[in-house]
């Protein structure tokens, strides 16, 4: 409630705004403007200090409106990648929010974690459920219709975040992401995914020698062994990175959240 109350009385555009009820969070800019805002958030909550920076994007007026959480690769941040994402999101109506993780680049990696931590760790994932409790305080957001979206290892994360905490999400999509094999140790295994409820899309490039097809190939075929709604989409001749913004994987994105109820 003190989260929505520092947002509700936000200063004019540009200006950083704190709050006396949750001391460490910081909203500079407008959301709703073409670059949006960005944030930070510092706060003990013992064990656990969290020192996150992100970006936030909303659409104009009152709301209340869907959002999604859409989480960086390796090297990549919330202020590039995530940014350049949200700028297409925030056009179909959703509130749009990205934090850095331990594996960002050009940026401090803040806290929980360290460098050293790479994919859907346990401090990665924390990061990210925190971002749902940012949404909620914020006021103007439906919590029934958050979606999660990720590339590579922040589809990791979102893999990971979409099973550990199963009833928070409405759908979930992600580019070049996976499961666990011999041919990909990187990704999460099939027990951190076991859980995961929400109708899920998948896209990967078959030229993908970063994190091959296989991974995803595994990871939808765990999806429907446990009888959960997903649709796998091969790219031909695509790489790591040609899925992670082309306009028609973005394009089909947008009509499976429309699908599942998320807009």
């Amino acid at each position: 409630m003190a989260l929505a109350a520092l947002v509700a009385c936000r200063e004019s555009p540009g200006e950083p705004t704190g709050s006396d009820g949750i001391p460490g969070f910081t909203l500079v800019g407008d959301p709703a403007s073409s670059s949006g805002a960005t944030w930070t958030y510092v706060a003990q909550e013992s064990p656990i200090a969290y020192d996150l920076q992100g970006i936030l994007l909303k659409p104009a007026g009152a709301g209340p409106f869907p959002a999604v959480i859409i989480s960086h690769g390796t090297g990549s941040n919330a202020g590039d990648y995530s940014r350049d994402v949200a700028r297409v999101m925030v056009g179909w109506g959703l509130v749009c929010i990205a934090t850095n993780y331990t594996f960002a680049g050009g940026v401090p990696i803040g806290a929980p974690g360290t460098s050293s931590e790479a994919g859907a760790t346990p401090n990665n994932v924390r990061r990210a459920r925190r971002l749902v409790d940012i949404l909620h305080a914020l006021g103007y957001v439906d919590m029934n219709r958050v979606a999660l979206h990720g590339h590579s290892a922040g589809a990791f994360v979102t893999e990971v975040t979409a099973a550990a905490h199963n009833d928070l999400f409405r759908a979930a999509s992600h580019t070049a992401g996976g499961m666990a094999s011999d041919e990909s140790r990187f990704p999460p295994t099939e027990s951190e995914i076991a859980d995961i409820r929400a109708p899920y899309q998948i896209h990967h490039g078959d030229r993908d020698f970063t994190v091959p097809l296989v991974a995803d190939e595994l990871f939808a075929a765990a999806l429907r062994r446990r009888g959960v709604a997903n649709e796998l989409v091969t790219h031909p001749g695509a790489g790591h990175d040609d899925v992670r913004l082309d306009s028609g994987v973005l394009d089909l994105i947008r009509a499976w959240y429309r699908s599942k109820g998320v807009l």
